[in-house]
């Protein structure tokens, strides 16, 4: 049987954790480090830790100074990492981001220079032709069926899926 051991404390960590929990900057960090954030979801988990108003407050704005903290950057970081990581349509992104606390003049301009619409026709074909191989035994209506669906589930608009749709299935049958 394989012996688990814990890890000691770093002298890398800063502050132990008894003392992030007092310290609304250590708390904010210790978040920053598991992944980038919106400044309305720094706000949240602060607030949710039980920190009071005004030194959150504090933190956010440090934060926002040293550029730790910059819904621009985060918009334009979680629009390219779901294009690459999780493909979602434009609008899927969008409320994403909204849900996140990020304005919406800051999402559409994002949008529009990180996921032009060219690109969402581009990336649902890839995302259709990726699924159809997996799903090429089964009768059309039945894929085509599964591949509207899958479409849907992405956020795509009804239009966008019967044009992606169409395409893949011709390209199909052309390669059949």
């Amino acid at each position: 049987m394989v012996q688990r051991y814990r890890r000691a404390p770093t002298s890398k960590s800063p502050k132990q954790p008894n003392q992030q929990k007092s310290d609304p900057w250590a708390y904010l960090m210790l978040l920053l480090r598991y992944r980038p954030r919106s400044i309305a979801e720094a706000r949240q988990r602060m607030t949710e830790q039980g920190f009071d108003h005004d030194m959150i407050e504090a933190a956010i704005q440090q934060a926002v100074a040293t550029d730790q903290l910059d819904d621009a950057a985060f918009a334009k970081l979680w629009v390219r990492d779901r294009m690459w990581h999780h493909p979602l349509s434009r609008a899927a992104i969008s409320q994403e981001l909204r849900g996140k606390g990020i304005h919406p003049d800051l999402i559409s301009g994002t949008l529009s220079s990180e996921y032009p619409a060219v690109r969402e026709i581009e990336l649902a074909t890839g995302l259709a032709e990726e699924r159809i191989r997996r799903i090429r035994g089964i009768s059309p209506d039945k894929r085509r069926n599964r591949l509207m669906a899958f479409l849907a589930r992405r956020g795509f608009s009804q239009n966008l899926i019967y044009q992606v749709v169409k395409t893949v299935e011709k390209d199909l049958d052309h390669d059949d």
